[in-house]
């Protein structure tokens, strides 16, 4: 197909006017006459009705716009596509839990970069089931997930596990710690269970979330004490803000896992990414 022709039927469909065409695309009358004779001829339709009004549409005209988009779409997604090769080694597309993007998740594109610069890398985020659906679909190659569900196509493994430490604005020890001001985090399922499990006087809040960043927001806002990631609370004590570890409070890990087709396991690129994310994710008893 001559992108050419595509992209004259699209301007006369603008335009309705064969002159106006022309001269937005540099040529003469006749080219366009002639052009879109050649698609309508490719196509096997009258795509125009010509007369004193113009070109107008036909049913058939109107019907092929989508079409001849989705031609040029493809073609721009196949030259970036192929075009970058020279450049760039991938893309390696990636996802991971909106929870995880702020610090897993950077740490291992900062790792893969440091393994090889010329990494293209395209990163997604959804929750687990999201993630799963898209590795299955192949819209991306692969992912950390919280609560991985088993399926035949699908390799699972866990990679390490994800801290969450108890910070607070206003208390040291857990014993003064109320649910008057308490932010209840809600992460993942299995964070929520330990959480119960663990401090059971605390399963009532005012309020609860379930992404670190709206934490930081109320934390920052009105102070309070709530659960973040051990990298995340790292990063708050760099940066001035009054925040401290609160004694006595469990730790809680979390297990991360990767999932990658089962049948593209150990292709080099996929096999160096799931290295890489193991070396960043912490492991148990560490």
């Amino acid at each position: 197909m001559n992108l050419d022709l595509l992209d004259t039927f699209l301007d006369l469909l603008e335009t309705g006017n064969f002159r106006r065409t022309s001269e937005r695309l540099e040529t003469t009358q006749p080219a366009v006459s002639g052009r879109i004779k050649t698609l309508e001829r490719a196509v096997g339709a009258q795509l125009f009705h010509r007369g004193r009004a113009g070109a107008v549409p036909t049913s058939a005209g109107i019907r092929f716009e989508k079409h001849a988009r989705a031609i040029k779409a493809g073609w721009a997604h196949a030259q970036h596509d192929i075009g970058g090769l020279e450049h760039y080694d991938g893309p390696l597309r990636i996802s991971g839990p909106l929870s995880s993007i702020g610090t897993l998740v950077l740490d291992w594109i900062e790792e893969l970069h440091i393994i090889n610069e010329r990494l293209e890398l395209v990163l997604h985020s959804g929750h687990s089931s999201t993630v799963m659906a898209d590795l299955s679909g192949g819209r991306i190659d692969i992912g950390i997930v919280f609560s991985p569900k088993c399926l035949p196509d699908l390799s699972i493994e866990e990679t390490g596990v994800e801290k969450f430490q108890m910070v607070s604005t206003e208390f040291d020890r857990l014993s003064d710690v109320t649910s008057r001001s308490y932010i209840r985090a809600r992460y993942t399922t299995y964070f929520e269970r330990m959480h119960t499990e663990l401090l059971p006087g605390l399963t009532r809040s005012a309020i609860a979330v379930d992404h670190e960043d709206h934490a930081i927001g109320i934390l920052k806002r009105r102070g309070g004490t709530t659960y973040l990631p051990h990298q995340t609370v790292e990063t708050l004590s760099g940066s001035g803000m009054s925040v401290r570890l609160v004694e006595g409070a469990p730790e809680i890990k979390q297990p991360v896992y990767v999932v990658t087709q089962r049948h593209r396991r150990h292709e080099s690129l996929i096999d160096t990414a799931v290295d890489a994310l193991k070396s960043v994710t912490p492991r148990e008893g560490l």
